[in-house]
């Protein structure tokens, strides 16, 4: 019996390190630049998923940040986010728009990976003293902007990049306010939320959304958190990961 429990030994050490790995691309969990803040969370699957998230200022008055989603799950799936966040980190700090991002990260993806591996994932840029949000989606679930007690997705679709080299990313722009909250999440948020019964899982975030504190970004994020850590205690299939904006 000693072979069977060396092989588990291993394989547990692996995933360690794996995880290690994964998480320490991560950011710090709150970012706070003038007139904007940011917190990101991040609650690995048991045993290996391809969620990836970064936040950053850019030289030029702006912030960015970038969240996603690799296909499938495992060790592979976590080699595959490691290559799509090192893509990105090589081109998202020249502040070049969200779309042109995508575009770029698409083809490379085209070239570099086998047939049907693609990854959702969304990418904004903001600028600070004009407090305008540029977005551009690749098959990432719909952003929630929280706005004087509302909840309303931001709609923009797009193709999940790496599927196909000519696909073409469009870019929306929204109007930051004092007190905005927009929420930027994979689906492994909404899956924690699944229930027998019907309805929309995005219906639960926004009532979550509209009822927690506020008062920044890491508050939210942790109260966000405190909601979600009950769903994943008998179930983790999937890696959960979010990032929330808040305007001050």
């Amino acid at each position: 019996m000693a072979a069977p429990k060396q092989w588990l030994a291993r394989e547990a050490e692996r995933l360690r390190l794996a995880r290690a790995v994964q998480e320490g691309l991560l950011p710090p969990p709150s970012l706070a630049v003038p007139g904007l803040e940011l917190a990101g969370r991040f609650f690995p699957s048991w045993t290996l998923g391809g969620d990836f998230y970064d936040y950053f200022a850019l030289d030029d008055g702006q912030a960015a940040l970038y969240l996603g989603d690799v296909q499938g799950k495992g060790l592979e799936s976590a080699l595959d986010a490691l290559l799509v966040s090192g893509l990105l980190r090589g081109v998202h700090k020249a502040g070049r728009p969200p779309a042109d991002v995508l575009a770029f990260l698409n083809r490379r993806l085209c070239l570099r990976r086998g047939p049907g591996r693609f990854s959702c994932l969304g990418y904004a840029v903001i600028g600070l003293a004009a407090r305008e949000l540029r977005f551009a989606n690749a098959g990432l679930p719909f952003p929630l902007l929280r706005r004087r007690g509302a909840v309303t997705p931001v709609e923009l679709t797009g193709t999940p990049a790496g599927l196909f080299e000519s696909a073409v990313f469009e870019e929306t722009r929204l109007a930051l306010e004092p007190g905005d909250l927009l929420l930027f999440y994979t689906d492994g948020l909404t899956d924690s939320f699944r229930t027998r019964r019907r309805g929309p899982e995005d219906d639960k975030l926004k009532a979550i959304l509209t009822e927690i504190d506020a008062d920044s970004a890491s508050v939210a994020a942790d109260a966000l958190a405190r909601r979600l850590r009950p769903k994943l205690r008998d179930r983790r299939r999937d890696d959960v990961s979010f990032v929330l904006l808040r305007v001050p």
